[in-house]
């Protein structure tokens, strides 16, 4: 058991973007007119033909990342384990408590709950650079951190009207996903090449 484990940990960052991005699919395919433009990602938690995969691939997302991280990455950086495990916990929460954009109480606490994810993920992907020795991860991750939070920045500024706010909400994930993607890879090549 623990044998899996370890072999898909390191293909489990990657599998974390593929759920993410196939939530995305499943939104577009199920209910096209309302991808994209003015509604937000969290819209999709409303609507019965796509509120099964927002539950499904956010949890999903977060205990494949989980895996990244406990088993894969943190043999080979400094990997703030308690702050990721709470951030991801927060994001499978994300998916799996209920909202109802007409509640304000729904809304507070699930815009609560999806903030304090991404912020501590970002703090988490931060300590892992400040402890690093490599320069190269320290400024990559340093610039996924800083256009994420930019992002974020702009996608909770906007009017609810704009019709950027699908634009920024899913840059800002982008962004994660990028380090993600390139963290994985590079830890490989780095593997690979002693």
């Amino acid at each position: 058991m623990n044998r899996n484990v370890e072999s898909f940990a390191k293909y489990a960052g990657l599998a974390t973007v593929a759920v993410e991005w196939s939530a995305l699919l499943i939104y577009y395919l199920q209910m096209p007119l309302y991808f994209g433009w003015k509604y937000p990602i969290s819209f999709f938690a409303t609507l019965p033909e796509t509120r099964w995969a927002f539950s499904a691939c956010y949890t999903l997302a977060a205990i494949c990342f989980w895996i990244f991280t406990k088993h894969h990455l943190a043999k080979y950086f400094t990997v703030p384990l308690k702050i990721f495990a709470v951030s991801l916990t927060l994001f499978a929460a994300t998916g799996l408590l209920p909202y109802n954009p007409d509640d304000t109480a729904s809304v507070v606490a699930h815009v609560s709950v999806a903030l304090s994810s991404g912020l501590l993920f970002l703090v988490g992907m931060f300590v892992l650079a400040k402890k690093s020795q490599d320069r190269q991860v320290q400024t990559v991750t340093y610039a996924a951190i800083l256009l994420s939070f930019a992002l974020t920045m702009l996608f909770l500024l906007s009017p609810k009207e704009s019709h950027l706010i699908f634009a920024f909400e899913a840059g800002s994930w982008l962004m994660l996903q990028l380090w993600t993607i390139w963290i994985s890879f590079y830890v490989h090549k780095k593997n690979t090449a002693r």
